[in-house]
């Protein structure tokens, strides 16, 4: 492992490597400032451009809707939005929590942080989010998350409950009651500096211990071909290759999956893999343009 690399870098791959564990946990490994914190979530949030789609305000387990505070005016014939945050601001006075998307795309560090892991991923293009929640009034209930996930706590201290592993899935992960969430299998505290490190299908739920708790989540999102482009592909194979006319269901079905284990069909998925890494890293590379205006820098250099 390359000592270049940050240290929630270094502790996720050594992470990923041990195959069994359904989590890990580090105390006190990072500076929570090196990363984010209440102050620059509040700059974030407070930029009048954020559209409801990168907010979700929840408050006593439910989540609040905006569209109604999602304003427009026209200049030039074009259409300038905004948000007015009066009720959200009324919302976290009452307690709520906040979650906010996108910070990839918001704060250099974090895209940062982002490009290096997902260099180290075999093809992924990850998202961070920012998980801000009071006492009694936590962003999700209990669930599990369809993608591996690394947790950097800031700010509070949070609890977290750990259940059993159970089967990675897409549909119904949330929310879940302890009964649907399965045996207990740990209950751990986290503080500023510990990171976390939680398996896909791994149920768990949060509880905020101290007056308010700020962490970041960042989704390991694999973007390797999934069952869908996989099905595609073997079907447009099977296409070029029909089964014999009349062949029984049992011969229709092993000449399927002849074409699944043929060479050419895994080097069109190695293919589609490395495809989708390329636009993955060019797609990281233009989000880091997104806060830039280096053109201007001459023009307010000072004396």
């Amino acid at each position: 492992m390359s000592a270049n690399l940050s240290l929630p870098t270094q502790f996720l791959l050594e992470s990923l490597s041990k195959k069994n564990d359904p989590f890990s946990r580090r105390r006190q490994f990072i500076n929570p400032q090196d990363y984010f914190s209440l102050s620059d979530l509040k700059e974030c949030i407070s930029n009048p451009l954020i559209t409801p789609d990168w907010i979700q305000v929840t408050l006593q387990g439910k989540a609040l809707t905006f569209d109604d505070d999602f304003l427009w005016k026209f200049v030039q014939k074009k259409k300038l939005c905004f948000i007015d945050k009066s009720r959200m601001n009324q919302a976290i006075d009452k307690g709520a929590s906040v979650v906010l998307e996108g910070l990839d795309i918001l704060d250099d560090r974090l895209h940062a942080l982002c490009t290096e892991i997902d260099a180290q991923l075999p093809c992924a293009l990850i998202n961070c989010e920012a998980f801000f929640s009071q006492r009694n009034n936590e962003a999700y209930a209990g669930h599990r998350d369809s993608d591996d996930v690394l947790v950097i706590q800031l700010e509070g201290v949070k609890r977290w409950r750990i259940h059993e592993p159970q089967q990675r899935r897409y549909r119904g992960n949330s929310p879940l009651n302890e009964a649907q969430m399965g045996p207990l299998l740990q209950e751990l505290v986290m503080e500023p500096g510990d990171v976390l490190f939680v398996r896909a299908g791994v149920p768990h739920r949060c509880i905020t211990e101290s007056s308010y708790s700020l962490h970041l989540s960042l989704d390991l999102c694999d973007r390797t071909p999934n069952i869908e482009e996989i099905t595609q592909i073997a079907n447009q194979r099977h296409a070029e290759c029909l089964a014999p006319m009349h062949a029984n269901t049992d011969d229709v079905v092993a000449h399927y999956i002849n074409h699944l284990n043929s060479e050419g069909f895994r080097n069109e998925l190695l293919r589609a893999t490395n495809a989708m890494r390329q636009q993955a890293t060019k797609f990281r590379s233009r989000m880091g343009q997104t806060r830039l205006a280096s053109s201007l820098t001459k023009f307010t250099k000072t004396s």
